[in-house]
């Protein structure tokens, strides 16, 4: 008989695949990506409107001395409409110390108008103790902020190193003369990298990784936008001159020009901003944990250029509105890429000396306006 013949291959046996087989390389599922998780802002301008007029209103009517509640009701508004894993942020400072450090920036300002007119030596001594102590004011304004700043139950902290800062807002600028410039995009990355890499979250700590060619770029390309807007400067002042008949042109003729070039100001700003959000938290982790942001430089400009015509237009009404508007987008446009189960993050034990941190930043630590 045949074999090819129905009847005989029915009554073979089915060949089984082995259980120690491997399947063939184009049948083996993709591993799986780990799964992102996105920030969410849940903030309303019509909300952060109430607030904000209470709060210019009473700042107005105190003469300033209500402006450390307003600072403190914005933040915790803003922080609190901000969620990640369904928990939202959390802002628990106390005013009274944030006007302790305005009232500090305040007599000190005033003792350098004042005195410094009859005095010159006293504005040349105050003008290097404020370079002097700048170095502690920003460690302790970075301190406190984060001890104040809460997410699940847990704070944020701020490893404070006077001698890092030193070096960083005191030794490295004297370099960007030197090079004529050249180094102002690698020290705005240190800044970056001095300010993440010493904040930590419970017993996580935050690392930077990104380098300083996306600062590069980004500044180079801002410069640009800079150096158009100085040139259509320099050519509208040309031109007020030759109409004037060589005569130098009035304050009201030049507003113009200053106006359209504290525009290209404003556009360098934000392009540096939006060119560099993504490297920045794309470049930031927490201990493994990863960020993703995705945030599109066109549609971040435009959103600005929208938002400052509504300023204008509104005479500083819809600052709210479009405050509301940024915060949304920037938020939304990124992502956390967990390594794992965010619970191994612990609270600082006492091990950690976290009751001796959480006094001395209770204690020293004040908000300067950074």
């Amino acid at each position: 008989m045949d074999s090819s013949d129905p009847a005989i291959k029915a009554d073979e046996p089915p060949v089984l695949p082995s259980a120690f087989s491997t399947p063939p390389l184009s049948e083996r599922p993709p591993p799986a990506a780990p799964a992102r998780i996105p920030f969410r802002f849940h903030g309303s301008a019509a909300e952060y409107f109430c607030i904000w007029i209470v709060n210019t209103l009473l700042t107005i009517l105190t003469l300033g001395v209500f402006s450390a509640w307003a600072k403190v009701r914005k933040r915790r508004y803003l922080r609190g409409n901000t969620e990640l894993l369904g928990h939202r942020f959390d802002y628990t400072a106390d005013p009274r110390r944030i006007l302790i450090g305005n009232a500090i920036v305040v007599v000190l300002f005033l003792g350098y108008a004042l005195f410094g007119a009859v005095y010159p030596a006293l504005r040349l001594l105050a003008i290097v103790l404020a370079v002097i102590f700048l170095p502690w004011i920003i460690v302790r304004s970075h301190a406190f902020n984060a001890h104040h700043t809460m997410w699940r139950g847990l704070r944020f902290r701020f490893h404070p190193s006077l001698s890092a800062a030193v070096v960083i807002y005191l030794l490295k600028p004297l370099l960007i003369p030197l090079t004529f410039g050249l180094y102002y995009p690698a020290w705005a990355r240190d800044r970056f990298a001095f300010r993440i890499q010493r904040h930590r979250f419970g017993t996580a700590y935050f690392h930077f990784e990104t380098t300083s060619g996306p600062f590069y770029r980004a500044h180079l390309a801002a410069g640009g936008i800079i150096f158009i807007g100085a040139l259509v400067l320099g050519l509208w002042m040309q031109w007020l001159t030759n109409h004037n008949g060589g005569h130098i042109p009035t304050t009201t003729q030049t507003l113009p020009g200053f106006l359209v070039y504290g525009g290209f100001i404003l556009l360098a700003k934000h392009y540096a901003f939006a060119r560099l959000f993504n490297p920045v938290w794309n470049g930031t982790r927490l201990d493994q944990h990863r960020f993703r942001a995705s945030l599109r430089s066109g549609r971040w400009l435009g959103l600005q250029l929208t938002n400052l015509a509504a300023i204008i237009v509104s005479c500083g009404l819809l600052y709210p509105w479009a405050l509301i508007r940024s915060a949304r987008y920037a938020l939304e446009s990124l992502e956390l890429e967990p390594a794992g189960s965010l619970d191994e993050i612990a609270r600082m034990g006492s091990s950690c000396g976290s009751a001796v941190g959480d006094s001395a930043a209770e204690f020293a630590g004040f908000d300067f306006g950074l």
